[in-house]
């Protein structure tokens, strides 16, 4: 009968309010996929036409290219809001959590900053170039930051560097003290009877 009293409770962590499942993971999952890759894909396509359109001589070729770059935050910009809207889901899915991870917050700054440069100062770069017909190096030198950014956000994705926010610590610490105290109460339950 001690054998019974003395064996540990099985301690259990809380399941979080909002959890992805299987099914539900991997829809959410391949959305973010597709989006944050169609986003990047923009964002090199917009980098190749504003390096073209910087470095060409044919007059009537540079402002085409730069009536094109004008349409570009039509698509980047929806884009980039899906892949934040799908990122957004999995980490509150997930057990990264939205702000109890560095390498997640650093993404969401990182998504936040292309889509509100693309909305603010690519466009408006774009659109005085083509009216002017004159050449904008900060619209090269910023669709190229857009891609090596985007790039960072991938790496930080795929390598997941460990590091707790201050949030995500007193969350942890509070999470451990919850199942503490539920594993001592349920020793103290079982002793007793």
């Amino acid at each position: 009968m001690s054998a019974v009293l003395d064996r540990p409770v099985p301690t259990r962590r809380p399941e979080p309010r909002f959890r992805l499942r299987r099914r539900a993971h991997k829809v959410a999952l391949t959305a973010h996929v597709l989006t944050s890759v169609g986003w990047f894909g923009v964002a090199a396509m917009v980098a190749f036409v504003a390096i073209v359109a910087d470095t060409t001589r044919d007059g009537e070729f540079e402002h085409s290219m730069y009536r094109t770059l004008e349409m570009f935050p039509w698509l980047s910009i929806p884009l980039g809001v899906a892949a934040v809207v799908t990122g957004a889901i999995l980490s509150l899915g997930t057990k990264y959590g939205f702000i109890r991870h560095w390498w997640v917050v650093a993404k969401i700054v990182i998504s936040v900053a292309v889509i509100v440069t693309d909305a603010v100062l690519l466009a408006r770069f774009a659109h005085s170039a083509a009216v002017d017909g004159s050449a904008s190096t900060p619209l090269a030198h910023g669709a190229v930051a857009h891609v090596v950014v985007l790039a960072v956000a991938t790496v930080l994705s795929v390598f997941k560097p460990k590091g707790l926010t201050a949030w995500g610590r007193r969350r942890r610490d509070r999470t451990s003290a919850q199942v503490l105290t539920r594993t001592q109460a349920g020793s103290a339950g079982t002793r007793s009877t």
